[in-house]
């Protein structure tokens, strides 16, 4: 026997988790910007450090090579974090994924954070359906017998 149940997580008349997923969805939607922005703001850094890195051979002396160095590495590590080591100017793969991939992360993230912002929002319309099994079970007396110990 196959019995299904819809489960409603709130009432059309409760307003609480409306009013909840309301606040969640616009600040999840600011922040979802904001990583979206972010995101693009490390790749033109990552890009701006590769051109200004590749621009060094152009300085005469050693000194000034130095100072734009620190310059392009100051600028990327402010923007993403990333640090570079001066023996090795040029990004290497871990560096750049590790530039790339955390803002991406974080859009996901909150990407997730505003779906479930909208689910809390529309929960005065959300259904699940739950299947339920029963199986019946035939009522047999319980008697004393094997493995039954008697009462004192």
């Amino acid at each position: 026997m196959r019995r299904l149940i819809y489960l409603r997580v709130a009432d059309r008349d409760v307003h609480l988790p409306r009013l909840i997923g309301a606040f969640i969805l616009a600040a999840a939607v600011l922040m979802f910007f904001h990583a979206i922005f972010s995101m693009v703001d490390s790749w033109n850094t990552v890009k701006y450090y590769n051109s200004c890195v590749e621009s060094l051979s152009s300085y005469s002396t050693t000194d000034e090579q130095r100072a734009q160095f620190t310059f392009c590495s100051d600028a990327l590590y402010r923007a993403t974090g990333v640090v570079v080591r001066g023996e090795a100017p040029l990004l290497s793969a871990a560096q750049f994924a590790g530039a790339i991939l955390s803002p991406i992360a974080s859009v996901l993230f909150w990407l997730a954070i505003l779906l479930f912002g909208y689910l809390l929002y529309r929960s005065g319309d959300l259904e699940l359906p739950i299947e339920e099994r029963i199986r019946e079970v035939p009522d047999y007396p319980v008697t004393q017998g094997k493995g039954f110990k008697k009462k004192k």
